[in-house]
């Protein structure tokens, strides 16, 4: 609640500071605002050149096979993999970013965490802020290129906008929680981009969870380990959002077998990612809110 108000009572320094982000962040280059939709690109082509085409990383033939038959297309099983593979790197992208520039934010804006009643954590709140918006951006792209050009028709299509809505909170939290042990310990910054090099593998970006599993369709013992990563739940809310249709929502489920993903499961992911996401958010807040007072002798 007090950070809700915070938010109210500082609103045009909230505003102006995500504006800042939004001019700042590629001021000085030659493509400018282009750069938010580059990346993601450069980046989707080297992944699927890399995982896709020389480690040969792919969906099941089956799973292509039951595609194409639902659908009534053939030859689509490339594609699927294309846009599965760009579903979850968008958000894993921002994300990644986001994590490693909000560790530093309070000690590299020390000059104004110094002054007198300065709401600091409105800091975190600014730079998230310019990151979800080019998410939303680039989401809001990639969907009309699925519509306009594929065969994938998703039914729950809307799911996007709480999956994202909680994915800021679940990250605010972190950041709080970052920017405040790096106040205190600056190896932090350094350790960090380790940590997210390492959770991009631990996340089903470049391969899918239901290719964790055995010959006998039983799951792989580290497949347990999505149960653990709130990154692995919203991956498949944006997958099942922006790319999967009903028509071939299936997957393994513990017991080995195959069954269809139904929308109490859908919502089964919803409300753990939003336990998990308040979580970190009141975690993280009341940490930061606790030694905020510590900070402007420490910087």
């Amino acid at each position: 609640m007090h950070l809700i108000v915070q938010c109210v009572r500082f609103r045009e320094m909230l505003m102006a500071f995500t504006r800042r982000e939004l001019r700042q962040r590629y001021v000085g280059s030659v493509l400018g605002r282009a750069w938010p939709l580059l990346q993601p690109l450069l980046m989707l082509a080297v992944y699927y050149v890399v995982f896709i085409n020389l480690f040969d990383l792919k969906l099941p033939s089956e799973f292509a096979q039951r595609i194409a038959q639902a659908l009534g297309q053939e030859g689509v099983g490339q594609l699927w993999n294309v846009l599965l593979l760009c579903a979850g790197l968008l958000p894993w992208l921002m994300t990644a970013e986001f994590v490693v520039r909000a560790t530093g934010v309070v000690v590299d804006n020390g000059g104004l965490v110094k002054k007198v009643r300065f709401p600091s954590e409105l800091l975190p709140i600014s730079l998230l802020a310019s990151y979800l918006f080019n998410l939303l951006l680039l989401s809001a792209i990639f969907a009309g290129v699925i519509w306009a050009f594929t065969p994938f028709r998703t039914e729950i299509w809307w799911m996007f906008f709480p999956t994202l809505i909680l994915q800021g909170v679940f990250l605010l939290g972190l950041a709080y929680m970052l920017a405040t042990v790096n106040v205190f310990i600056r190896d932090t910054a350094q350790l960090v981009p380790l940590v997210v090099n390492v959770w991009f593998f631990l996340t089903p970006i470049v391969y899918l969870r239901e290719q964790l599993v055995g010959p006998d369709h039983k799951p792989k013992p580290l497949a347990m380990m999505f149960d653990w990563n709130p990154m692995a739940y919203f991956v498949d809310l944006y997958r099942w959002a922006l790319v999967v249709p009903e028509s071939i929502r299936l997957t393994y489920g513990p017991d080995g077998k195959e069954h269809f993903i139904t929308m109490g499961e859908i919502w089964r992911h919803l409300g753990i990612v939003a336990v998990v996401s308040f979580a970190f958010l009141l975690v993280g807040y009341k940490i930061f809110m606790a030694n905020k007072y510590k900070f402007a002798d420490e910087i």
